[in-house]
């Protein structure tokens, strides 16, 4: 595999795989590459941006200098309004059954913010050249919040992009494309206003009336958890080419992806999918391997269980200090396991284990 930013750019491969045309075996080659460690994940993300913006060369041994200039112009190109960050609050750990909370949550893949922004900027432009689009980055233990004047706001959590609006007003159909999580709460439209939000992402849409829900996109596949309102998953099958449509109900979650040809369905507690927009964490009999993702894809971290049996373990609590060592303190305590964080890697060994 290549091992610098040059060389994966000139690996056809690779950038068959950023594109999303790749064969099957290229995809789960490149996936699992990038699964291996953060700093593959970082390598993919930069050539992605390059990728994206007409770059595909690199000169050595520059492209670090590259990178960097490419990324002050795409910031000029994409100005927005300084943003609110919201403040991580620290407070006492507490376990105990959780009550329900309102929100969705959509979760979809590594490569949404390429996929979807190549195939909607053309026909974006056509329908709406008037409405200017706002290009927001999150990074590591970072969420930014996003104010509109009709009242609705999205709250981004870290180590995300999203293309979103200026303004809403005026807007028939607010639009936005998202790799990474948010937290959307949108006004409801009212009775004479025929206006909709609709979320892409590389799976399929969610139209939202009017309701209060998440979106993450990291495992390859988009997850919607709706907790009021209104929301209808479309995807479209890729044989028949139809679109298959399901209305949500509150307290449900929907997994589709561009594989899997269908919508699945069950009941959940949507508050495990939406509580870090409250700057806690929620557990509701929660199996350990979730929780790994969660902190990997929020913390930036690589986390390793050599007992695998532990993947299993499953929790229930809340956590409301997100602080990474007050988590992974609380997980060491309530699994009876040792714990131990070597820069960006964290090990999880049962004290058993030889």
């Amino acid at each position: 595999m290549s091992e610098t930013l040059s060389e994966l750019l000139k690996d056809d491969s690779f950038i068959r795989f950023l594109k999303g045309n790749a064969s099957e075996k290229e995809k789960e080659q490149w996936t699992a590459w990038m699964q291996q460690s953060a700093k593959n994940k970082q390598l993919a993300k930069k050539a992605q941006i390059l990728l994206n913006n007409g770059i595909q060369t690199v000169p050595k041994p520059d492209s670090d200098l590259e990178l960097e200039r490419l990324m002050e112009r795409i910031d000029s190109e994409h100005r927005y309004k300084p943003l609110q960050e919201v403040k991580r609050k620290h407070k006492k750990m507490v376990w105990a059954t959780m009550a329900a909370a309102a929100g969705i949550l959509l979760l979809v893949g590594f490569l949404a913010r390429h996929t979807l922004l190549q195939q909607n900027d053309g026909t974006e432009s056509s329908r709406a050249t008037s409405i200017n689009y706002q290009l927001i980055e999150t990074t590591s233990g970072q969420k930014t919040m996003v104010h509109y004047s009709d009242g609705s706001e999205i709250v981004m959590n870290a180590n995300s992009q999203m293309r979103v609006p200026e303004r809403t007003t005026g807007v028939d159909t607010m639009r936005v494309w998202l790799e990474g999580e948010a937290l959307f709460s949108i006004t409801r439209k009212p009775k004479n206003n025929s206006r909709t939000f609709i979320v892409h992402t590389p799976d399929g849409n969610v139209s939202v009336l009017g309701t209060e829900f998440s979106v993450n996109t990291t495992e390859g596949q988009s997850r919607v958890v709706l907790k009021e309102g209104k929301v209808r998953v479309e995807v479209q099958d890729s044989l028949s080419k139809k679109n298959l449509q399901y209305d949500m109900e509150p307290n449900q979650m929907a997994l589709f992806s561009q594989s899997l040809d269908q919508i699945k369905v069950e009941q959940v507690n949507p508050e495990v999918y939406t509580s870090w927009a409250s700057d806690s964490l929620v557990l509701d009999k929660t199996p350990l391997s979730e929780l790994v993702k969660r902190i990997e894809f929020t913390y930036d971290v690589e986390i390793v269980v050599n007992n695998k049996a532990l993947l299993d373990k499953k929790l229930t609590g809340r956590f409301e200090n997100l602080d990474l060592s007050f988590i992974l303190e609380g997980i060491a305590k309530t699994l009876d396991v040792d714990i131990e964080k070597r820069e960006q890697t964290v090990y999880i060994n049962g004290k058993n284990d030889s």
